[in-house]
């Protein structure tokens, strides 16, 4: 009886400590992940790791996760992660213009359907003026291309510019 009664404590403290653990991830190449849709698997690994606070193994991932073969939503919605970790300066220095790069090449082709999101971004840039020259009509011309994309979010940005450019057209008294 001793010994079952010794088996078990053992077991139960085995399975405590097996659930308190983090997970531990090998850092891999492109050549190395195999499959149809790398892409996904790496921008997941990506977000494992910034979910982590883990920021410089999360841009790791997300950067092999741009250049993997797979599904280009993956691969698009990496290229914006990493514009915003430029854009705030996670894990690396913020450079507004390296931001706005990876933010166009999240937004696609014109045959294919990029990041809602990156698309809306490069809108606020514009209409701010952030590593690029301030400009109305270009925000507005990118956040069009967001609701046209799926954006949701983007509706008073679209109204907002729009009343802007429409004040500006106004005759002067």
């Amino acid at each position: 009886m001793k010994h079952l009664l010794l088996v078990l404590l053992s077991a139960n403290c085995l399975l405590a400590a097996a659930q308190t653990t983090k997970p531990v991830y090998r850092k891999t190449s492109v050549e190395k992940v195999t499959g149809v849709d790398s892409t996904t698997i790496l921008y997941n690994l990506g977000w494992d790791f910034y979910k982590l606070d883990s920021l410089g193994t999360a841009r790791y991932y997300w950067d092999l996760a741009t250049r993997a073969k797979g599904k280009s939503a993956s691969r698009y919605a990496a290229y914006y992660r990493l514009g915003l970790m430029q854009q705030n300066g996670e894990a690396v220095d913020t450079n507004l213009v390296m931001a706005m790069d990876y933010y166009k090449k999240a937004a696609g082709t014109p045959t294919q359907k990029g990041d809602p999101d990156a698309i809306k971004a490069i809108g606020g840039f514009y209409e701010n003026g952030y590593g690029v020259e301030k400009s109305d009509t270009k925000a507005l011309e990118w956040y069009l291309k967001a609701k046209a994309a799926g954006n949701n979010f983007v509706d008073d940005d679209i109204q907002r510019v729009r009343e802007k450019i429409r004040i500006y057209r106004l005759p002067k008294q």
